[in-house]
């Protein structure tokens, strides 16, 4: 228990080190690079030096191995491959850092992890903030006027507060805590991100995490609480859903450019629907990953990006790591649903929906809840209480 408990406050501050040198780069604090890939790369060192330290759990797990824990292990190795040849292609570093973290978080608490992220993310967001009060930072890439209180993007800025929510929804709801002061909070961050930063999408969500949470808390802890099984498998397969939903949406739009409907959508999605045509037709879909960014200054000067986190997938990383996550994104499901652990479930749903509209799914340092498939997650009950 011991060498356990120290194992979890090593991943913690690994995760905290890392956390801190990746959203330090999305702000307009001056500091060094240098000093933040330090952060960075000890926070990666820590992690993986905290999944070996407990030899003796190690050994146990080898040896109490389960058809169910061979599956896994080899989907493990098809997903680090895959991650590789991925990175081979795009260069994005995320892919094999999120693995790490993935498999380093065996047996670590996920409400450990949540609080890790929750207190970093928060003293990043402060300290920037009082930055930008102070006038020691100013507003990143503005458009018509928009502030981004010292973030780089304001549609970055408030996607991070929206992940900030839900790791703080969980807590609460796990905790039995009452949300009546948060749903005040995240109405008036709301209300400041719209006006403000003309954050609008971002906004939306924030405002639309008030009744869902309220929703879960009144359903999922009642004891008589049932979900059927075609709800079961919405929530196992909602990954894929949204992935088609995206393509088909696209496709649609590409083929009837002119439909009214089809160029609304694109309107009040800020124009997401023609980036999406302008990757395909830049690049094409990619099977295993491609970069997409690097070059694209010499042949085209206008606003371009990705803001579809299963766009960010086809085009990017790759069809095949698609498919990967989404097994496991099901996997996990899965997993919650055997616990009747409604908590994750519904986060993740919210996830998924957020993604439609955001492009930072596979990013760490917002999506905290890529974490929870092989770290401990605690069950609610009526019955037996936290467990």
């Amino acid at each position: 228990m011991k060498i356990r408990l120290e194992r979890e406050r090593l991943y913690c501050l690994g995760l905290a080190l890392f956390l801190v040198g990746q959203l330090l780069g999305h702000t307009l604090l001056p500091v060094p690079l240098h000093g933040r890939y330090f952060l960075i790369y000890l926070g990666i060192f820590i992690s993986i030096f905290s999944f070996i330290i407990d030899f003796r759990e190690l050994y146990y797990a080898v040896n109490r191995l389960t058809l169910e824990k061979i599956e896994v292990i080899i989907f493990i190795i098809i997903l680090t491959i895959v991650s590789i040849i991925s990175f081979k292609h795009n260069y994005s570093y995320a892919l094999i850092v999120n693995i790490i973290f993935i498999l380093s978080a065996y047996h670590i608490r996920f409400e450990k992890i949540l609080k890790t992220f929750f207190v970093v993310a928060c003293s990043v967001l402060l300290i920037m903030l009082l930055a930008y009060i102070l006038g020691l930072v100013g507003d990143g890439q503005v458009l018509q006027g928009r502030k981004t209180f010292g973030y780089r993007m304001p549609t970055d800025l408030v996607q991070l507060i929206v992940y900030i929510t839900l790791s703080k929804i969980y807590l609460n709801l796990m905790k039995g805590r009452n949300n009546t002061s948060l749903y005040l909070l995240i109405f008036v961050i709301a209300i400041i991100t719209l006006v403000e930063s003309s954050s609008r999408l971002g906004s939306l969500t924030l405002l639309l995490l008030i009744p869902y949470t309220i929703f879960l808390k009144r359903k999922i802890f009642k004891s008589d609480f049932q979900i059927s099984k075609f709800t079961q498998s919405i929530l196992k397969n909602l990954f894929f859903i949204g992935a088609l939903l995206s393509y088909l949406v696209t496709e649609l739009f590409i083929r009837y450019p002119n439909n009214s409907v089809l160029e609304f959508i694109n309107q009040i999605t800020s124009a997401r629907l023609t980036n999406n045509r302008m990757g395909i037709e830049f690049w094409g879909y990619s099977i295993w990953g491609q970069d997409i960014y690097t070059n694209i200054s010499s042949f085209f000067k206008g606003w371009f990006y990705i803001d579809n986190s299963f766009y960010v997938f086809l085009l990017s990383y790759g069809l095949v790591l698609l498919i990967l996550v989404g097994l496991g994104y099901r996997y996990l499901v899965q997993k919650c649903l055997k616990k009747q652990e409604y908590i994750v479930p519904f986060v993740l749903l919210a996830i998924v929906l957020d993604s439609l509209i955001d492009q930072h799914f596979y990013s760490l340092e917002y999506n905290i809840f890529l974490l929870t498939p092989f770290s401990t997650l605690i069950t609610y009950t009526n019955e037996e209480g936290l467990k």
